[in-house]
C-alpha cells in the first residue's frame, strides 16, 4: 500500500501550529509577568514588616555598643592618669577635674655622712638646693619642676607653689638634682620626691557634647574653668550628661574619684556609665 503525500496546505497549517506552541512554551505573557511582580511585592512587604524590628534592634544595639566603647576607653584613660597623679593634687569644680601628672620621681638622700662626699638635702639650710638620688636615675626636660611632700593645703600646695620648685638640672639618667628658690617647708617622712611638668584638666562640655583633655595652661591657685592658653583634645563625643565627685580620704590618704557619663546616640538612645578611681594620696 502506497501512502500519498499530504497536501501542502495541511503541512503548512501543522508547521504554524507547532511554531505557536514553541513560542508559548518559551516565554511569559504580560498577564503572567504582572501576577509574578504583584506576588513578589507582597512577599517583600511581608518580610519587611516581620524583619523591621529585628533590623532596628540590631542598629540600636550597635549604636549603644559604639557609644559605650568610646566612653569606656576615655574613662579608663582618665583612671590611669589619676592613679599616677601627684598626691593631694586632685580637685573638682563642677564638670572640671584637675590634677597634676607625675613624670618621674624617687627618693632623695637625707642622711649626713662624715666623709662629706655625698650630697643630702638639708631642709634646715636655706641655701641647700640640691641632693643625691637614691635608687634609679631620672630623666628631666625643660619646664619640669620638683615637688616634695605635697599635702594640698596652705603651706604645702603644689598649685600655690609652696611645695614646688623649678628644677635646674636637666638631662637624662640623672643621679642628682638641683632646684632654685626657697627651701622646701616640709620633708617627706619617706624621703620621696616627684617631678611634674604641669596640671591637666578633664572637662565635660555638655553643651558641645564632648569630653576634653586640657594641658599646658600653667599652675593656678584657683581651679580654672576658662582656659586662655594651653592645648586641648577631644576624647569622646555625644556626651549629654556628666557628674564628677571627689572624696579625699582623711585617714588612709586614699581618695575616690567617681565619674558618671551619659552618652546619647543619633537616634536618641542613651547609655550611662560610671567609673570609680582610687587615688593614692600618701606623699
Amino acid at each position: 500500500m502506497v501512502l500519498s503525500p499530504l497536501p501542502w496546505p495541511v503541512i503548512a497549517s501543522a508547521m504554524h501550529h507547532a511554531t505557536e506552541l514553541k513560542y508559548r512554551d518559551g516565554g511569559f505573557t504580560l498577564v503572567e509577568m504582572i501576577i509574578v511582580i504583584s506576588i513578589t511585592g507582597v512577599l517583600i512587604a511581608a518580610m519587611s514588616l516581620f524583619g523591621r524590628q529585628q533590623i532596628e534592634a540590631y542598629f540600636d544595639v550597635s549604636g549603644r555598643a559604639i557609644l559605650a566603647d568610646g566612653a569606656d576607653t576615655a574613662l579608663r584613660r582618665i583612671g590611669r592618669e589619676l592613679q599616677a597623679a601627684l598626691p593631694n593634687s586632685v580637685r573638682v569644680n563642677g564638670n572640671f577635674l584637675e590634677f597634676v601628672p607625675v613624670t618621674g620621681g624617687g627618693r632623695y638622700r637625707a642622711d649626713f655622712t662624715p666623709a662629706g662626699t655625698l650630697n643630702p638635702l638639708d631642709l634646715n639650710d636655706p641655701a641647700d638646693n640640691g641632693f643625691d638620688i637614691l635608687g634609679p636615675t631620672v630623666d628631666t626636660v625643660a619646664g619640669d619642676q620638683l615637688v616634695i611632700f605635697n599635702l594640698g593645703q596652705v603651706g604645702s600646695d603644689v598649685y600655690a607653689g609652696s611645695s614646688r620648685r623649678a628644677l635646674t638640672t636637666i638631662g637624662n639618667a640623672l643621679s642628682a638634682l638641683g632646684f632654685s628658690g626657697a627651701q622646701f617647708p616640709f620633708g617627706s617622712p619617706l624621703h620621696r620626691f616627684q617631678i611634674v611638668n604641669g596640671p591637666v584638666t578633664y572637662e565635660c562640655d555638655t553643651v558641645g557634647q564632648v569630653l576634653r583633655r586640657r594641658w599646658g595652661y600653667g599652675f593656678s591657685t584657683v581651679q580654672p574653668i576658662v582656659f586662655a592658653a594651653g592645648s586641648s583634645s577631644t576624647l569622646v563625643d555625644h556626651v549629654v550628661g556628666c557628674t564628677i565627685t571627689y572624696s579625699a580620704g582623711a585617714l588612709a590618704r586614699n581618695g575616690i574619684v567617681v565619674i558618671r557619663l551619659r552618652m546619647q546616640a543619633e537616634n536618641g538612645e542613651t547609655v550611662d556609665l560610671m567609673h570609680q578611681v582610687e587615688v593614692l594620696n600618701a606623699p
